[in-house]
C-alpha cells in the first residue's frame, strides 16, 4: 500500500473467526436483523389484518343488529300509533262522555260526547274554546261534588247550552304504577230522556190504574142508569106531557141517556171492542140516532136536516160502533150549539175512492152552525181528555177517531169560529140498496 504525507494507514489486528472474515460477519448480522424486522413486520401486519377483519366482522354484526333494532323500533312505533288511533276511535265512538282530569287540575282528555254534554261541542283547540271547556268543567265538578255519594253513579242536574240536563256521573281515581295518584277519570251519561220516559211510564201506569178503576165504576153505574131511564120512560108515558111531572120525567130520561153515552165512551176508550164487520145501512142508523136525540134537539131548538145523496148508504163495519160514532158526532155538535142553530147529517158517494180503484166509498157528513173550533185547538180535538167544554169529558171525539181507525176509514174537520164545524168521514162501501130501503 502506498503511503504519502496526506495518508495514514492504520492497521488493526482483529482476531478472525474460523472460516469467516470481518466483512462477511457484519453482512450476516444485518441480514439477520433485517429478516427479524421483516418477520416482526409481517407478524404485526398479520395481527393488524386479523384485528381489522375482526373489527369488520363486529362492525357488520353491529350494523345488522342496529338495522334489526331500527326495524323493531319502527314496527313498535307503528303498532303504538295504531293502538293510539284505535283507542282514540273507541274514545270518540263511546256513547258516554269521558273526562280525564290531571292532578294539577288540567283537562287532558275530553271526548266529543263529553264536550256535547258539557255544552262545548267544538273540536277547535282555540284559547276561547279551551276557556269555555274549563268553565264548563268547573260547573260540572261543582255540581258533581254537591251530589257525589261515593258509591256508584250520582245523578246531577247540569245547565249546559241553555238547557238543564240530568247526568249520571261517576269518578274513578287514576294511579301510576308506583301507586301515586295522577288524576281522575269521570264517566258521564246524559239520562235526561231516560228520566222523561220513566216519568211518562209512571204516569202511564197511574192512568192505567185509573182506567181500570173507571171501567169498574162505569160498569157499576151503567146498570142503575138503565133502570133510571126505564122508570123515567114509564113515568113519561103515564104522565101528561104538558104537566110539570111529565117534563121532569122527560128530563130524567134525557139526562140518563146522556150519562149512559158518557159511560159507553169511557168503556170503549178504556177497552176498545174488536169490530164485527157486517153490512150496515148508514141511512137507517142516522134516522135512529136523530130519533134518539130528538128530545135534546127540541129542547135546544136545533133545526135538523138530512141529505142522503149517496146511491147507497151501505158500508162494511160494526153496527154498534158506527152508531156510537155518529151519536158522538151529533152530541158534539149539540154541545157546540148551547141554544138554537142548525144540524145537517148527510151522505154521498166518495168519488176519489172509486177513482183510486179502492171500491165504493161513502162519505158521512155532520155539519153544525155552532161556535166552531179555534185554529190552535184543531190539532188536538181527537186527543183523549182534551175539551174546551167545561162540562165535557174529552172522550167523545177521541172515541170517534178510534172507531174510524178500526174501520180503516178517514176523518177530516173543517171549522170556523162562530160559523160552524163540519166532520167528514169516509167509510168503505159494500153494495147498493134498493130505493125503498133508502
Amino acid at each position: 500500500m502506498e503511503t504519502g504525507p496526506h495518508s495514514m494507514v492504520c492497521q488493526l489486528e482483529i482476531p478472525m473467526l474460523p472460516g469467516k472474515t470481518p466483512r462477511g460477519d457484519s453482512e450476516s448480522l444485518e441480514s439477520t436483523l433485517l429478516l427479524e424486522a421483516f418477520q416482526s413486520f409481517t407478524q404485526a401486519s398479520s395481527s393488524l389484518e386479523s384485528a381489522f377483519q375482526r373489527l369488520q366482522e363486529r362492525t357488520r354484526r353491529l350494523s345488522h343488529e342496529l338495522a334489526a333494532k331500527n326495524r323493531e323500533l319502527k314496527r313498535s312505533l307503528r303498532e303504538k300509533e295504531q293502538v293510539q288511533n284505535y283507542l282514540a276511535r273507541i274514545l270518540e265512538s263511546l256513547p258516554c262522555g269521558v273526562l280525564v282530569m290531571e292532578a294539577d287540575g288540567r283537562v287532558s282528555v275530553c271526548n266529543p260526547v263529553g264536550g256535547r254534554i258539557l255544552g262545548v261541542a267544538s273540536a277547535s283547540r282555540s284559547k276561547k274554546r279551551l276557556a269555555r271547556l274549563k268553565a264548563a268543567v268547573d260547573r260540572y265538578l261543582a255540581a258533581y261534588s254537591a251530589r257525589e255519594t261515593g258509591n256508584g253513579e250520582a245523578e246531577i242536574p247540569l245547565e249546559a247550552g241553555g238547557k238543564t240536563r240530568i247526568l249520571a256521573a261517576a269518578s274513578i281515581p287514576l294511579k301510576s304504577s308506583s301507586g301515586f295518584g295522577t288524576g281522575t277519570l269521570h264517566i258521564m251519561r246524559d239520562v235526561t230522556e231516560i228520566k222523561a220516559l220513566e216519568a211518562q211510564n209512571k204516569r202511564g201506569e197511574r192512568l192505567a190504574a185509573m182506567g181500570e178503576m173507571a171501567v169498574e165504576l162505569a160498569h157499576e153505574i151503567r146498570n142503575p142508569l138503565g133502570s133510571i131511564e126505564l122508570f123515567a120512560s114509564l113515568l113519561e108515558k103515564e104522565l101528561p106531557r104538558s104537566s110539570d111531572p111529565g117534563r121532569w120525567a122527560e128530563n130524567i130520561r134525557i139526562g140518563s141517556r146522556s150519562l149512559n153515552n158518557i159511560v159507553s165512551n169511557m168503556l170503549h176508550f178504556a177497552n176498545p171492542l174488536e169490530p164485527q164487520f157486517e153490512d150496515v145501512d148508514l141511512h137507517v142508523l142516522i134516522r135512529e140516532i136523530l130519533g134518539f136525540a130528538e128530545p135534546i134537539l127540541q129542547q135546544r131548538e136545533v133545526r135538523v136536516s138530512t141529505r142522503f145523496e149517496a146511491r147507497t148508504g151501505m158500508v162494511s163495519g160494526d153496527r154498534e160502533l158506527i152508531k156510537q160514532m155518529i151519536l158522538n158526532l151529533v152530541l158534539n155538535s149539540l154541545q157546540a150549539m148551547p141554544s138554537r142553530g142548525s144540524l145537517m147529517v148527510g151522505t154521498r158517494d166518495n168519488v176519489a175512492l172509486r177513482r183510486r180503484g179502492s171500491g165504493e166509498g161513502v162519505e158521512l157528513t155532520v155539519r153544525d152552525s155552532g161556535l166552531g173550533i179555534a185554529p190552535e185547538n184543531l190539532a188536538r180535538i181527537f186527543d183523549p181528555f182534551f175539551t174546551t167544554n167545561k162540562n165535557g169529558t174529552g172522550l167523545g171525539l177521541s172515541v170517534v177517531h178510534q172507531i174510524v181507525e178500526q174501520h180503516a176509514g178517514t176523518i177530516r174537520v173543517e171549522s170556523a169560529v162562530n160559523i160552524g164545524t163540519t166532520f167528514t168521514i169516509v167509510l168503505q162501501g159494500v153494495r147498493p140498496v134498493s130505493a125503498a130501503a133508502r
